[in-house]
């Protein structure tokens, strides 16, 4: 059979594990190649605040020739065309090695010139790595590996990073020659990154309607909600990151740190990145990612205000805590924007829609990115600018944070109004973020995930079950919905042990359905919504036209919990009779034990007799019987288990022995143990009617009807009877006898 471009599950697996790895080599290969290390060789040729601006965007601004993408490659490979494009994004690098010859502004040329083919071919890379993400990843786990492309290469990121800043802490290194030498390092890197790629398994090409361009599918996008807003939110998102980006020339020009420590800087805003992932890995596929990017932009709001504020005579110390906050909160948005947008891509025109994406960003980031410069030129104004507990207060970039801050609040807005189906309200998404118990559902569900240990399950269960967090709730309705789970039957059970609510329409539901392989669990379970109304219509329509004598007996139970009233003592009676196996029995025992408080029901003691029951049903029945009227020790259910593993002598010397402070078996213990050696049943008989004759139990309804009804032996046939009935005459006479009052 041929197969379509989609990828098989086992393919998906495959390819995400490549990707993985591809992000960790990738990690490695960009910290040397990018970022930091271009703004410390620029600021080593003297370049201005305009050129450090233009490095701050230009990684977005290389996306001014993604429309031409999906022509020149038409009909190729994707992974084929991305692992070309990455290879090549290291290989230009290796000009860098003209710096040892060049100076001033020429030097700064070359830089920027080769940065720039570098972030070209790094974009073209980038519109096609997004449609990667997306055909080896589901709607249901996309966020969650998003993240972990995020934290493989972040984690790379770093040690490269604090390797970087200790190779730059050596004298001999700090110049030129050793930032140069970690470049061509990182083109290793990068090289291996590119390898990776192209592993990963991939029969899409990239396509190209005629008459599709950027213009065309920008407006397409501009028409739709779903689409305008969470491009909207891209975009945005990207502006601040760039800006934000200047937080590291800052460090170097305003506070005049070595670049070993500016290199340290990034590994602190690196660690931020991972930190952020592993959240919305926790939270993004269960909340949705609306709600978290509305409380990520309105923290970035306040940690950029800080930014602000804060003099340049500052301890660096507090700049490091505070660009690790703001990171965290802008990667977040960064990271559920992508997932945002990944929802809404379209398979067909996948590298023409993200070229129209991107080229949009160029635009925006190349603004931007010369704005942030120009601002960054103001020092002086932006310096005197504001004033704290009456004196001067902010930095030379105070106007480059608050730029930051008035797109910021432009993102927080557009955010609000984003629609995304499944996504928690920011009410409720709060509710779990924000709360110790939210914080432990969610490491609960993702426990979970990964434990197959039937014990740990269950204790697992029987916790989420106890947490009355909306995240919890949402994972028992999810869990409660399936057909067959391994988890839902621990589920219902807790649903009975600790009542919600708020999931009571969906226990009703599995309890009405007659197909469902829990039906009972379910019923038993509604037994414990005593004070809701919908429990106890669905348990009397159950209990009057359940499809099966199981659920009627079951229902039964339930509704005497509830209710505990006579109300449907009369049907639970009548359906008794029908009983046909021993499960219902003992349902409609106990439920005519809440219902009927006098007791009438022991009238019936015989009953098993009567309908030539096993001997286990008898037994059983017995066994329950006694376990409502708690006789103490010893207990019926013990005395069946020694009779079933021994002689008589075994099982019953030891109960005659300890009941001889009833008279009347104290005055006959020989004869009663020799009539069972000998089956002498007549002489047990006669004896237990004795002892009821004699006794009076009135002050008790049910002792009196107990008494009531197995006196009825008396005018039942003998042969009827068997060793397990004599045994639980002679018991239930012994232990009336003891509550008489004569």
């Amino acid at each position: 059979m041929p197969k379509t471009k989609y990828l098989s599950e086992a393919e998906k697996q495959f390819g995400r594990h490549c990707m993985y790895v591809e992000e960790m080599y990738n990690g490695m290969g960009y910290s040397l190649l990018a970022d930091t290390i271009v703004y410390l060789l620029a600021l080593s040729f003297g370049a201005n605040n305009l050129a450090l601006g233009y490095i701050a965007s230009a990684s977005y601004i290389a996306g001014v020739v993604l429309p031409f993408v999906p022509r020149l490659f038409q009909g190729k490979n994707q992974i084929k065309v991305q692992s070309t494009v990455w290879y090549l994004r290291g290989f230009v690098c290796l000009g860098y090695l003209g710096l040892f010859f060049l100076d001033g502004s020429g030097a700064v040329l070359l830089l920027l010139g080769i940065y720039t083919v570098f972030c070209i071919f790094r974009m073209i890379g980038i519109a096609l790595n997004d449609f990667t993400i997306k055909s080896i990843s589901s709607v249901a786990n996309r966020g969650k590996i998003v993240a972990n492309v995020n934290v493989a290469y972040q984690g790379s990121s770093m040690v490269v990073r604090c390797l970087m800043a200790l190779v730059l802490g050596f004298q001999q290194f700090s110049g030129l020659f050793g930032m140069v030498l970690l470049q061509m390092l990182g083109v290793v890197g990068n090289t291996l990154a590119s390898a990776k790629i192209r592993q990963i398994p991939c029969r899409s090409v990239v396509t190209y309607k005629k008459g599709r361009n950027v213009v065309v599918l920008f407006k397409e996008a501009m028409a739709q909600h779903s689409f305008r807003r969470r491009l909207f939110l891209r975009w945005l998102s990207t502006c601040v990151t760039v800006i934000f980006g200047m937080t590291v020339p800052f460090l170097r020009v305003e506070l005049h740190l070595s670049g070993s420590v500016v290199v340290l800087y990034s590994v602190i805003l690196g660690l931020a990145v991972v930190f952020a992932s592993f959240f919305s890995k926790q939270f993004a596929d269960r909340l949705g990612s609306r709600p978290l990017v509305v409380f990520s932009s309105l923290f970035s709001l306040f940690f950029l205000v800080v930014w602000t504020l804060l003099r340049s005579t500052t301890s660096p110390l507090w700049f490091f805590v505070l660009g690790f906050f703001t990171n965290f909160f802008i990667s977040m948005i960064n990271i559920l924007v992508v997932r945002l947008v990944a929802q809404v891509m379209p398979d067909d025109e996948a590298i023409s829609f993200n070229s129209m994406v991107n080229f949009v960003i160029a635009i925006i980031a190349l603004a931007v990115g010369l704005v942030s410069g120009y601002l960054a030129d103001k020092g002086e104004l932006a310096s005197t600018l504001f004033t704290l507990e009456g004196s001067a207060a902010g930095n030379g970039y105070s106007l480059v944070f608050l730029f930051a801050i008035a797109l910021t609040v432009v993102e927080t807005l557009v955010a609000t109004r984003l629609l995304e189906v499944g996504s928690y309200s920011s009410q409720a998404a709060a509710a779990v973020i924000f709360s110790v118990h939210g914080l432990q559902a969610v490491s609960m569900i993702e426990r979970l995930e990964h434990t197959t240990d039937p014990s740990k399950r269950r204790a697992l269960m029987l916790a989420l079950g106890n947490n009355l967090n909306n995240v919890a709730t949402s994972e028992m309705r999810s869990i409660l919905a399936s057909p067959f789970s391994t988890d839902k039957l621990e589920a219902i059970r807790a649903l009975g042990d600790r009542p919600r609510p708020s999931l009571l329409d969906d226990l009703i539901r599995v309890a009405q359905d007659n197909d469902s392989y829990l039906q009972l669990d379910a019923i038993a379970a509604l037994g414990s919504y005593s004070k809701d109304a919908r429990a106890k219509a669905a348990l009397a329509e159950l209990l009057h036209e359940g499809r099966w004598s199981s659920v009627r007996s079951m229902a039964s139970k339930s509704l005497a919990r509830i209710t505990e009233s006579t109300e449907y003592l009369p049907i639970v009676n009548d359906l008794s009779l029908k009983a046909k196996h021993i499960d219902e029995e003992i349902d409609f025992l106990i439920a005519k034990r809440f219902m009927d408080k006098q007791g009438s029901f022991y009238q019936d003691f015989f009953l098993s007799v009567e309908q030539r029951r096993s001997a286990t049903y008898r037994q059983t029945r017995y066994a329950v019987l006694a376990s409502f009227l708690k006789f103490g020790s010893p207990r019926l259910a013990h005395l069946f288990e020694l009779m079933n593993n021994g002689d008589v002598k075994d099982f019953l010397s030891g109960f005659l022995t300890e009941a001889r402070d009833l008279p009347q078996i104290d005055e006959r213990y020989d004869e009663i143990l020799q009539a069972f050696e000998k089956q002498d049943w007549e002489f047990v008989s006669t004896f237990c009617m004795g002892v009821l004759d004699t006794c009076d139990v009135s002050q008790d309804s049910c002792f009196e009807n107990l008494r009531l009804g197995m006196l009825k032996a008396k005018d039942m046939d003998i042969r009827q009877f068997d060793i397990q009935d004599f045994l639980a005459e002679l018991y239930f006479s012994y232990s009336l006898g003891k509550n008489s009052r004569v």
